[in-house]
């Protein structure tokens, strides 16, 4: 349906309001509505169109992947915010086309063979095109106009001039208004809506890294465990590399309270910087020391190997995982990395996706000493463990060095790692883990090593983070999954906070993941990968990346400018098989013209609007007698079919297209084959008086 004028423009400036782009869509309108005055007219042709719209979708699916690569949190808002611009083109072909709406067949974008095969339907975008405006206005809505009232009458204004024909205006108010309160709630409804998904969208955030403040743990849940195999970041190995395991850290808790694990220290103070604009996070070496007045004489420390992670960053505040150890951070996107003292390191001004390199070696990451909390064991289990660590004779005498691996033996020849998890509601989940059921994951084995270790007398930590061993089977990527996530312990031992693991081994190789079920996921994955790069990544990557670009440009340039041979051909045959003597070299409004030339010269003009079939449709009775009518709907109709398809015309039709058109021109010239009742413009005589 046809809306009134403005109608489109007035929802082009909403929308340019609400998303703050007001230049651009005053520009937008002032094209749409510029098509109401200037008389000029295109007829493009289906494969045109088609094109045209090929375009828009191409654009449109490169924009949905460039903004969730991104940032998928906000993708969608983002998408939504530029949908009238992918639909514009479509709506100026429509205003400034003779037909005045749109094919069908042209937005085909998988039927092209059938294209032509099919019979035309045609449809008018302006409702439509002005209902993208709104719902892209309400994605990005700044609250900076009350949204809900224009947009109420935008739609009230458009639905009152196609209301039907002699409805009582009463009723269609009183329709309107019950509508709007319904609407009005429901709108309300929506957002509250919004509001939950948005929460539980958030939370599903927090699980991809770890709270500084609180650890949330699986302890005490039934049934089986699931995880996900999505991957959440990378890692680069060092050079030489050796087909080893990493344990990164995310964050370290002091304090048990049932089965969530919380750090008493969170207060963040910014790292110092080295001399090549480094984070230093751990103690320098004895040989980079350098006493004061004395020069250096002792050869420089040896390299360190150094890891890189290429990961995601969903948040501005964001963790980063770092091995055992950690010396320096290097990371240029941000101004500054910051660490409570638990060797939980954290950055507050995060970019989309990150990059950043992490040299590590002895002599480790400065951690706060231990305190107090770090030898607490809650009262519930207080007793379990110390017991436990009378029967394996563990205690303050025994030297730690001797006390870790009796522990691990302990762990490995007893326990099993298993994600089916099972419960008893009377005891707590890590007394039934220790002496019926022998059997959970790492959370399970970390929090009960933590407090055997505790009970022994030797300062432990609970810690949460990833391990990464999986080998990318593209490069020599290491790729660490959602399900990667691990959990372990910290121990102080020789005044230094090293890494313990209890967990058997085995459970890598249950995690191990599956090519038939994560092939495609990884694609994704991996093609996301390459656009962050593309867009956070360092120049010289961006540059690369820029090359890929290259192909795609070609292809869609081969689309645009490409020329169907065969279809050129087969055209030729048909005009040379249905006109023999020539017509058919004649362009396909060369005889409507023609016609239309004379009907100006009689005082009939076309509107700037009107389609050849709507002006001759509405001038027939006062231009041409009743005995023409049928002669004139007959040209209609041969063009139609010659203008716009589906089949080509034979060399009949068109030779009666042109006798019925010369016959048409010729009463035309004759004012005596005039209308009865009508007068001839331009001529003065009227044929209701016989005697004038």
């Amino acid at each position: 349906m046809k809306t009134i004028p403005l109608t489109m423009a007035a929802a082009l400036v909403f929308w340019g309001h609400q998303t703050g782009y007001l230049i651009p869509a005053c520009f937008m309108g002032v094209v749409i509505e510029l098509a109401r005055v200037l008389k000029t007219r295109w007829e493009p042709s289906l494969d045109q169109v088609n094109k045209i719209s090929d375009t828009c979708t191409v654009c449109f699916a490169g924009t949905i992947i460039y903004f969730v690569s991104l940032d998928i949190e906000t993708a969608l808002v983002d998408i939504l915010r530029y949908l009238p611009v992918f639909a514009f083109p479509l709506i100026v072909v429509q205003e400034y086309s003779a037909a005045g709406d749109i094919d069908v067949r042209s937005l085909y974008l998988f039927k092209k063979r059938i294209m032509e095969k099919t019979q035309a339907v045609r449809i008018n975008l302006s409702l439509a095109f002005i209902i993208i405006c709104l719902i892209s206005s309400a994605a990005a809505n700044n609250r900076l106009f009350p949204y809900y009232p224009v947009t109420l009458g935008i739609i009230a204004v458009v639905l009152f001039f196609q209301r039907t024909k002699g409805a009582d205006i009463r009723i269609w108010i009183a329709a309107v208004m019950v509508a709007a309160i319904m609407g009005f709630f429901l709108q309300a409804g929506v957002h509250h809506a919004q509001r939950a998904l948005a929460w539980r969208a958030w939370h599903r955030l927090i699980a991809d890294n770890a709270d500084p403040m609180r650890g949330r743990t699986a302890l005490g849940k039934i049934g089986r465990l699931k995880l996900s195999n999505k991957i959440i970041f990378r890692v680069l190995p060092p050079e030489n590399d050796d087909g080893s395991t990493y344990l990164l850290k995310e964050a370290a808790y002091t304090f048990l309270s049932g089965t969530m694990w919380s750090a008493a220290q969170n207060k963040f103070e910014p790292l110092p910087l080295s001399d090549d604009n480094g984070f230093i996070t751990g103690r320098p070496a004895v040989s980079d020391r350098q006493e004061p007045g004395r020069q250096q004489t002792d050869p420089p420390a040896p390299s360190r190997p150094t890891l890189t992670i290429l990961t995601r960053m969903k948040r501005p505040k964001w963790i980063l995982r770092a091995p055992e150890k950690a010396l320096e951070i290097n990371c240029p996107t941000v101004s500054g990395v910051y660490t409570n003292g638990l060797g939980t390191f954290m950055v507050d001004d995060a970019p989309g996706f990150m990059i950043y390199d992490i040299r590590y070696g002895d002599p480790g990451t400065k951690i706060l000493p231990p305190g107090k909390l770090d030898l607490f064991i809650p009262d519930r289990e207080k007793a379990l463990f110390q017991t436990i660590a009378v029967e394996l004779g563990l205690g303050p005498d025994k030297p730690a060095h001797k006390t870790l691996p009796e522990i691990k033996k302990y762990f490995f020849t007893n326990f099993s790692y298993t994600l089916d998890l099972k419960a008893d509601d009377k005891t707590s989940p890590i007394t039934e883990f220790m002496i019926r059921t022998k059997a959970g994951h790492c959370e399970y084995f970390a929090t009960a090593t933590v407090l055997l270790l505790r009970a022994a007398g030797i300062p432990a930590r609970y810690v949460t983070g990833y391990m990464a061993f999986e080998k990318s089977r593209m490069g020599n990527k290491i790729v660490v999954r959602r399900k990667h996530a691990h959990a372990w312990t910290e121990v102080f031992v020789n005044g230094r906070w090293t890494f313990f693991d209890t967990t058997p081994p085995s459970w890598t190789d249950k995690e191990k993941s599956h090519f038939i079920t994560t092939a495609i996921p990884d694609l994704f994955s991996l093609m996301g990968y390459g656009f962050a790069l593309l867009r956070w990544g360092n120049p010289e990557t961006q540059k690369k990346l820029l090359w890929l670009l290259v192909p795609l440009g070609i292809l869609i340039i081969r689309r645009l400018l490409r020329k169907d041979k065969q279809k050129k051909k087969k055209s030729l045959r048909h005009e040379q098989n249905r006109s023999p003597s020539g017509l058919g070299t004649a362009t396909p409004d060369f005889y409507i013209r023609k016609l239309e030339k004379k009907l100006i010269q009689s005082g009939f003009s076309r509107k700037p609007h009107e389609t050849y079939e709507q002006f001759f449709i509405r001038i027939r009775e006062k231009a041409f007698s009743l005995q023409d009518v049928p002669s004139l709907m007959t040209v209609i109709r041969i063009h139609k079919q010659l203008r716009f398809g589906p089949r080509p015309i034979s060399g009949r039709d068109m030779a009666l297209l042109k006798s019925q058109t010369d016959r048409l021109i010729q009463k035309l010239s004759n004012p005596v084959n005039a209308p009865q009742g009508q007068s001839i413009a331009g001529t003065g005589i009227d044929n209701s008086d016989p005697g004038s």
